[in-house]
């Protein structure tokens, strides 16, 4: 058996024992092990974090807008709340707080000329014509649907409400996991060509597609501050607009794992092996001038 095979035969098994052992991206070494491992590895581990980030924003739905929805709704008059034609119509001429909370508050605002103070992060506005969305950055207007026509009064609101918090909650966790799985491949396929050219310059055993393995790695670890965020903002310990701090820290976390990532990848090493002369292909040695043979 020649050199070569028995090199490979010794590296095949190191490659697939750093595959198997792609499992945590929280320490170093445990990042660079996902540049070895296959892409769908990669891609489930990167979409089953998306999926935990996805759920601790839903959790934070569930605990500080839900229950203020739940009030506006049973504020709703009888009757004279509807939805016609593009319209919003409410019976009442002054505007009205329905619920409020420190995280989200919903007010009916029959005349759009008579503005509303606002004590929460987010105010959701009815408005004759959109809903908007009144938060410290300024506000957003949302049409309503120009054709829809629906009754709003107590009892059909509620009904309403509760036939479609579930799939509307269940939609938005999704959705957000999506999201986050596509943006994390993108930003890590933006980051594969440089960090291709700074593992050639530090000598790093890594691919092309490891380094979109190992971007990817490190987006998981990144995640850990998103979700910490959120949380804290649900307890009050952040502001609204501390959040936008918590994004840019996530992604500076991340960098901070790949960079660890790729300084635990081993060094590229030379082939210094010795030729094995007794491999059919290896040159013969010769101790004699070639010549003709004058016995021959």
């Amino acid at each position: 058996m020649s050199d070569t095979t028995t090199t490979l035969a010794c590296a095949a098994p190191t490659v697939s024992r750093r595959s198997r052992g792609a499992w945590q991206p929280f320490t170093g070494n445990g990042i660079s092990r996902f540049a070895d491992a296959s892409v769908s590895r990669a891609l489930g581990f990167l979409g089953g974090f998306a999926l935990t980030t996805a759920l601790v924003l839903g959790w934070a739905l569930h605990t500080t807008w839900w229950p203020v929805m739940d009030q506006a709704v049973r504020e709703f008059p009888e009757d004279g709340p509807a939805l016609v034609r593009g319209r919003f119509q409410w019976p009442e001429t002054t505007p009205r707080l329905l619920a409020d909370s420190p995280h989200l508050g919903v007010a009916v605002r029959p005349d759009d000329s008579e503005p509303l103070g606002r004590t929460a992060d987010l105010q959701l506005e009815l408005l004759p014509g959109t809903l908007r969305l009144a938060g410290i950055a300024g506000f957003v207007d949302l049409p309503w649907p120009a054709t829809a026509t629906l009754p709003l009064g107590r009892l059909q609101a509620q009904a309403a409400w509760e036939a479609w918090r579930r799939p509307v909650f269940t939609a938005l966790i999704l959705t957000a996991a999506a999201a986050m799985t596509v943006v994390w491949s993108l930003l890590a396929l933006v980051l594969t060509l440089p960090l291709r050219l700074v593992a050639f310059v530090l000598q790093k055993q890594i691919t092309l597609g490891g380094c979109w393995r190992l971007s990817a790695a490190a987006s998981m670890s990144g995640s850990l501050v998103l979700n910490l965020g959120i949380g804290s903002y649900v307890m009050r310990w952040l502001p609204w607009p501390a959040l936008a701090a918590v994004v840019v820290i996530h992604l500076l976390v991340s960098a901070l794992f790949l960079s660890w990532g790729l300084v635990s990848r081993p060094r590229k090493t030379r082939d210094t092996a010795p030729t094995n002369p007794f491999h059919p292909g290896a040159p013969k040695s010769s101790s004699r001038k070639s010549g003709s043979n004058p016995f021959g």
